[in-house]
């Protein structure tokens, strides 16, 4: 189970050098994962309805990140904007609890009747940003991968 993992998990909160995710960030289509459309998700009722406002990087083509050492920005091509900070804090519905583990950046989110897992990697000399994302309500799952060129 999702939730089991997210909280045994010991993330290190302190960037990693070498880890920026700073620039514009284009989808690789053909090796992105197609996301649940957004009506299918509303259909299922529950907490899923709610993903796409959520975690826009399940829609988004473009991704504009701006970091800093203690956090970072993104604002999506969808006109959405998250804001991001290592450690804990509440984001509307969820504690979100942000840091690195084995070289790339988790973000995982707890809600009471769901949970999230973000795992966002860089490969290609930082050129190539794979996000993972993985939620759970009720029995329901999403998982996709989007993949990202800088």
């Amino acid at each position: 189970m999702l939730l089991t993992a997210c909280s045994s998990l010991r993330l290190d909160y302190d960037r990693p050098d070498g880890f920026d995710l700073s620039g514009t960030w284009q989808l690789i289509e053909d090796e992105s994962g197609t996301p649940p459309s957004q009506r299918r998700l509303r259909s299922r009722g529950g907490m899923l309805a709610f993903v796409t406002s959520d975690f826009p990087v399940l829609r988004a083509r473009e991704m504009r990140i701006e970091q800093s050492r203690d956090s970072m920005g993104i604002r999506y091509d969808t006109g959405d904007y998250r804001d991001v900070s290592w450690g804990s804090r509440r984001r509307g519905l969820w504690e979100v609890r942000a840091g690195w583990h084995e070289g790339a950046l988790y973000i995982l989110s707890d809600a009471v009747d769901a949970e999230a897992m973000e795992i966002l990697t860089l490969s290609d000399g930082g050129r190539r940003l794979d996000v993972h994302v993985r939620i759970e309500s009720g029995g329901d799952d999403v998982e996709v991968v989007r993949v990202f060129r800088r």
